[in-house]
């Protein structure tokens, strides 16, 4: 990984990094033996009532019913103590739930108390969260966990447990099936209508990017909405989420929402996935029913490892040539929906609404929408935001007349800064119409690094063991082998970002199968568990890159390992096809090994396999970055006038080109990382052609500039480093 003395001096200055992940390394769940359980009623007819609705696609979509309790250490469940910890364990039960979701408040955790929460077949195993997990705003809404019951346990460090640190205000009773009674995926899985397409069925690169801007909400417990991450012409960043106004309609609902970014399924028509990036709790910002929108700011900044985009925008008055929508229906993992025509401009068929306010479209060539995709972002030909999902009639057999919130009715409707969007979106009184999307991490994600020890002319391969044996070499197999690791030769400081296997083969006997991927110290041999993240064989194929993050970059210091641990609940005594990663061809010398696998006693380097015994490398890479700190990026996703900014980083001069369209009018200004305005010049009919700024006495630094060519904007981070390095 190469080195660079600014990058470690903005660390210096920079050194709070900005983590979006609700769950946190720390400590293990107690997993106790539950004899008494306390049960939250809800009446049963109530539940049918709610299951009997037919629910309209111009609400928020509930599948809960919230139930208000007051639960602390003081009044409920039990004081466990181990070692120096005291845990509070409160076991919960709602009969007939098909699963259970809980809102904590007051969540106002000292450090070193954590709390893990999970089902009673421990299914779904969440945690921790910390004090960071809730943004500090003393209410942490968590994901369900499926069932009728469920354990929470809150470790505190110390002997004696603080009053008035935590509590359960509401507990949500799942009546339409958030998970599937067998536990082995989010039932809202598949649900949506057959004629709705999967993102990963795309290999557009617009509709992929848009994704990344796109998530799925959990509002208050009980209901699901769509929404989008959107970008704003300031210089700093702000992790703003548009929806509907009837998903969200107050600072509460803001509050008690969870965010989750890339809810895809891993293939083309595949199946759930398991682990969901996610945060909880936002900030209301501003919100008008007149035209359905709402505006958050969420608790925290996504993580480099949920890749995020917050997408541009274009309140131009015209209508689009064509659009497509991202969004969740009936919760289901992202679709996609297109219109190859342009959408007219028209009044909601509701009273109540603004007039001319909304993008009819008349009728979807592919897909539709449904309840659950409230609040879904509308894009354009140029993958600019124009609107958000209100409601309308489009079904999968009549794909026709659904309305969207236009985007600049959103802005202009009132000047009162709480129900308009141009304070938030437009915050430098640009003027703007058009802005473009940014990408937070693109600079991180430019140097980053891939470490392998494959040759990546290597294809790799797979050992079947004869019979009667059974299995794989890097697989579960008949020599009892479930666990293996692979030597990462690394020097210096840097962050996993990512980790890729290569699958050779899978399969799985029950829905609860599943690879565990670790990163662990290293040393001779592997050492102490970095980092760990479970993956279901469910969603795993034969030859298939597995790609794993740990919701989180985790910083290593030198060599380290990763590698799997195989589980399977049934015991596997016949020859079925086994979970396997593909490794190279043999080297001729067996100093060049660097795989390594664990014999239930002890780790021993796979030129002593019992059955295959050979100098390897296991087809495993790794996605390293320097830092995954905000404040080393730069946008470098250019608006579709082609604006080039180049070198950067620079020494001396900075040079602006654009090439394709002209602007009478461009103004320019740099900021540094304080706020402060640095350079300030306007020009007149300079583009297209280029601009160079000599810029010989700025000291190195950060920087971001703010470009307006007409009322086109584009943003961007700088860095200049010094001409001596």
């Amino acid at each position: 990984m190469t080195g660079r003395v600014f990058i470690a001096t903005i660390a210096l200055l920079f050194s709070a990094a900005l983590y979006s992940q609700t769950e946190f390394p720390a400590g293990e769940p107690l997993f106790p033996d539950v004899k008494s359980w306390h049960e939250v009623p809800v009446d049963p007819a109530l539940v049918e009532t709610m299951r009997s609705i037919d629910q309209p696609k111009d609400q928020a979509y509930q599948f809960a019913i919230p139930v208000e309790v007051a639960l602390t250490p003081e009044n409920s469940g039990m004081i466990v103590t181990r070692g120096n910890e005291t845990i509070w364990v409160l076991p919960l039960s709602s009969k007939g739930a098909l699963s259970l979701n809980l809102i904590l408040s007051p969540f106002n955790l000292p450090k070193g108390a954590y709390v893990y929460i999970y089902d009673n077949e421990r299914r779904e195993v969440r945690g921790a969260y910390t004090s960071e997990s809730g943004g500090n705003t003393g209410v942490l809404p968590l994901l369900p966990v499926p069932g009728d019951r469920i354990v929470l346990e809150c470790h505190f460090p110390g002997k004696s447990f603080p009053r008035g640190m935590i509590g359960v205000k509401q507990l949500g009773h799942d009546f339409a099936g958030f998970f599937r009674l067998a536990g082995d995926k989010d039932a809202y899985y598949g649900r949506a209508g057959d004629c709705e397409v999967d993102i990963n069925c795309s290999t557009n690169a617009n509709y992929l990017r848009a994704a990344r801007s796109t998530v799925r909400l959990l509002v208050a417990g009980v209901e699901l909405c769509s929404g989008v991450l959107v970008n704003n012409t300031g210089t700093d960043y702000k992790p703003y989420v548009l929806t509907a106004q009837h998903c969200i309609e107050n600072a509460s609902q803001a509050a008690n929402t969870i965010f989750v970014f890339n809810y895809q399924s891993p293939w083309c028509d595949g199946p759930d996935l398991t682990n969901q990036h996610s945060i909880s709790g936002s900030l209301l910002r501003a919100s008008n029913p007149d035209v359905d929108f709402t505006l958050v700011e969420l608790s925290s900044f996504p993580s480099l490892v949920f890749r995020p985009f917050f997408t541009g925008w274009d309140i131009t008055p015209g209508a689009p040539a064509n659009t497509y929508c991202l969004h969740h229906p009936e919760g289901d993992v992202m679709k996609i929906t297109i219109d190859s025509n342009a959408p007219v401009s028209s009044d909601y068929p509701v009273s109540g609404y603004a007039s001319n306010s909304f993008w009819r479209i008349l009728k979807w060539e592919m897909g539709t929408t449904e309840h659950g995709s409230s609040g879904a972002p509308l894009f354009d030909q140029n993958g600019r935001l124009r609107g958000t999902l209100t409601g309308g009639a489009a079904t999968c057999d009549i794909p026709e007349n659904d309305y969207y919130a236009k985007l600049l009715r959103m802005f202009n409707i009132t000047t009162i800064s709480s129900t308009h969007l141009k304070p938030w979106l437009d915050p430098l009184s640009t003027g703007a119409t058009v802005a473009s999307g940014r990408d937070p991490y693109a600079w991180n994600l430019s140097n980053s690094d891939t470490l392998q020890n494959i040759p990546r002319s290597d294809a790799g391969q797979t050992d079947a063991y004869a019979g009667p044996g059974f299995g794989y070499s890097t697989g579960h197999n008949s020599d009892s082998l479930v666990r293996y690791a692979e030597y990462i030769p690394f020097s210096g400081i840097g962050e996993i970002a990512w980790i890729n296997l290569r699958i050779g083969s899978t399969s799985y006997l029950t829905t609860g199968d599943s690879v565990r991927i670790f990163v662990w110290a290293g040393g001779a041999q592997p050492g102490a568990v970095i980092a760990s993240r479970k993956i279901k064989l469910t969603e795993v194929k034969n030859n298939f890159d597995l790609e794993v993050d740990f919701g989180r970059t985790v910083t290593v210091t030198g060599p380290y390992y990763v590698g799997y641990t195989i589980f399977y609940k049934s015991k596997i005594t016949s020859p079925q096809p086994q979970f396997s990663v593909k490794h190279s061809a043999p080297y001729a010398s067996p100093a060049q090994n660097t795989a390594w696998f664990h014999n239930g006693t002890a780790w021993r380097p796979f030129t002593q396999h019992p059955t295959f015994p050979m100098a390897v490398s296991l087809a495993v890479n790794v996605i390293m970055v320097e830092n995954s700190i905000l404040n080393d990026i730069g946008d470098v996703i250019p608006d579709k006038n082609s604006l080039k900014v180049f070198p950067n980083p620079f020494t001396n001069s900075l040079t602006f080109s654009v090439t394709d369209t002209s602007a009478s009018s461009t103004s320019l200004t740099l900021i540094d990382q304080a706020g402060r305005v640095v350079s300030s010049t306007q020009y007149s009919n300079i583009f297209p052609g280029v601009l160079t700024l000599e810029l010989p006495s700025l000291a190195p630094g950060v920087y971001h500039y703010s470009i307006v060519n007409d009322n086109v904007m584009n943003t961007g981070t700088l860095v200049k480093i010094d001409s001596r390095q």
